[in-house]
């Protein structure tokens, strides 16, 4: 049936490549006989505008679609993008951008210096809600914009001419560079047109290598090279399909039988016939992301940080990682991934160093002492997004913790109603997974400030509030990381949650793809993948 469906929609697709997009954007004539490459991801495409990314796969997939001011290389590093050159002041609060020359949009009209204006202005729009919008707050103006206390022409990114973009920020931000490779450019003429629907085939209008012409919500995205594009000509694969919806057995068997390209997995029996039957083409790479355990800071029970410090070292990590998860990740006590390397140094707990026996021993004694036991346990109820992996998780922390005199109540829960309960605060547990579209420490630690949307812990400290401002205020990553790394200390004193694991990415790719490269970031966009070898046409 997967097959199938899978053959019916590639067939589909040269039906409708005749006419891509509005504006009479048309596919190459090439486009019917080249050869489309096909990649498969986990999780489900919710929307095409870049500005309104609710899950990992949309933010992967908008970086084939959409490029910003700068860009990221096949390995993550930064390289220009839009813009060909740059030039930051001595204080860091003044950066200007010189754009290529000839910039066009996919239907072929001009792109300029005010479209970026026009983008940062929607982005930090409340009425967008960007989810990432908070990070670009050091930029004058952004926070009030953001509260809506300011109007968009108040903010700090101008235009003195039509090829040159400048920013004025409060304070220095040394990660700006890297949160502009995924602050989007996005067609302001379009959005007045259609409104919402812009970002939907086929009337969408983009920027990036590729642009998509036919979209099977939740399942299939079918796009085409984007000849408008300012690097278009090293852009090798002219055809290019996602796909989700589909599971990771359903993943293998499409890539043993030669009907996915790049397939990624994240379920460990599956990577584990796969390390055992591709072991040449099979990609394992650390990424910016990792596993925790969150913790609701003003349930009952939690308030007390015996508690908490308890569930935290009674965690046999290893065995978790290695026996329960076999993803290869590597378990830490750090909130920050190994992969973030502008965070070099990793604050870690007393008890890091203690044998189990003894981690165990005292972790039993101060839940005796916060008046728990094993024939009067603390109950606790723990929540999660409903999969097998992670459910087989909180089990065995289930039984790590029983020994300690805890009672867990494991709730898988329907997507939606798992983000309704985080947002609502309604768990003593929960699943925490944290990752960033680019290498930053404050994608871990800054999600503890007080004030953070993302401070699902309900977490409050003045000494981690300021030390965070303090990390964000610092004009280099070494000073900013002295100061992250103190919060980091803090953090694995309080426990707002319990780091378990540094994330690991695997990704079956075919011997016919050339130009795939180690990259820890989110995504490796498609333009730099090519055909190693001939390949023949897929219909």
């Amino acid at each position: 049936m997967q097959r199938r469906i899978f053959i019916a929609a590639s067939a589909a697709s040269l039906a409708s490549v005749a006419s891509i997009a509005s504006g009479g954007v048309r596919a190459p004539a090439s486009e019917l006989s080249a050869r489309r490459l096909h990649r498969a991801r986990d999780g489900n495409l919710t929307s095409l505008d870049p500005h309104r990314p609710v899950s990992a796969a949309d933010m992967e997939i908008a970086a084939d679609l959409f490029c910003g001011l700068t860009a990221t290389a096949a390995n993550g590093e930064l390289v220009p993008g839009c813009a060909q050159t740059w030039q930051i002041s001595a204080d860091g609060l003044h950066y200007r951008f010189k754009l290529r020359s000839g910039l066009r949009w996919s239907d072929g009209s001009a792109l300029t210096a005010m479209d970026f204006v026009r983008s940062f202005r929607r982005l930090l729009d409340p009425a967008t809600a960007a989810l990432l919008a908070y990070r670009y707050e050091a930029i004058a103006g952004a926070a009030d914009l953001l509260a809506g206390r300011a109007k968009p022409e108040s903010l700090g990114v101008s235009a003195p001419d039509e090829h040159t973009v400048e920013f004025r920020l409060l304070r220095p931000e040394v990660d700006l560079l890297k949160l502009l490779t995924i602050a989007y450019v996005v067609p302001s003429a379009a959005i007045a047109r259609w409104g919402r629907d812009w970002a939907k085939p086929p009337q969408i209008v983009v920027n990036g290598a590729y642009v998509p012409y036919s979209w099977a919500q939740g399942g299939s995205l079918l796009l085409a090279r984007n000849d408008q594009f300012f690097d278009a000509a090293a852009v090798k694969i002219e055809r290019l399909g996602w796909f989700m919806g589909l599971d990771d057995a359903t993943r293998l068997r499409l890539f043993r039988a030669g009907e996915l390209d790049v397939a990624k997995l994240v379920e460990n029996s599956q990577l584990t016939m796969a390390r055992r039957e591709f072991a040449a083409q099979l990609h394992s790479e650390s990424f910016y992301g990792g596993g925790w355990v969150g913790l609701q800071t003003q349930r009952p029970v939690l308030r007390d940080l015996r508690v908490r410090g308890a569930l935290a070292m009674s965690i046999d990590r290893t065995a978790l990682v290695d026996k329960v998860r076999g993803l290869g990740e590597r378990s830490t006590d750090s909130f920050v991934p190994d992969a973030v390397r502008d965070y070099p140094n990793h604050a870690s707990p007393e008890y890091a160093a203690w044998p189990l026996t003894r981690r165990m021993r005292v972790a039993a004694e101060l839940m005796q002492a916060a008046g728990y036991s094993a024939t009067r346990p603390a109950k606790l109820v723990s929540i999660f997004s409903a999969n097998a992996l992670t459910q087989r998780s909180f089990l065995a922390l289930a039984a790590m913790w029983q020994r300690i005199g805890v009672s867990l109540d494991i709730q898988g829960m329907e997507t939606r109603a798992y983000n309704i309960a985080l947002r609502a605060g309604n768990f003593d547990l929960m699943d925490y997974q944290p990752f960033s579209a680019v290498q930053s420490a404050t994608s871990f630690i800054g999600r503890f400030q007080s004030r953070s949307f993302l401070n699902y812990s309900h977490y409050a400290s003045a000494e981690v509030d300021v030390l965070i401002d303090r990390a964000e205020s610092q004009p280099d990553s070494a000073s900013r990381s002295r100061h992250y790394f103190s919060a980091e200390q803090i953090l694995l004193r309080d426990w707002p949650a319990i780091p378990l694991y540094s994330g690991t990415n695997h990704r079956l790719v075919a011997a016919r793809v050339g130009g795939w490269t180690a990259n820890p970031g989110l995504a490796l966009p498609s333009r730099y993948l090519y055909w190693a070898k001939s390949a023949s046409v897929s219909t």
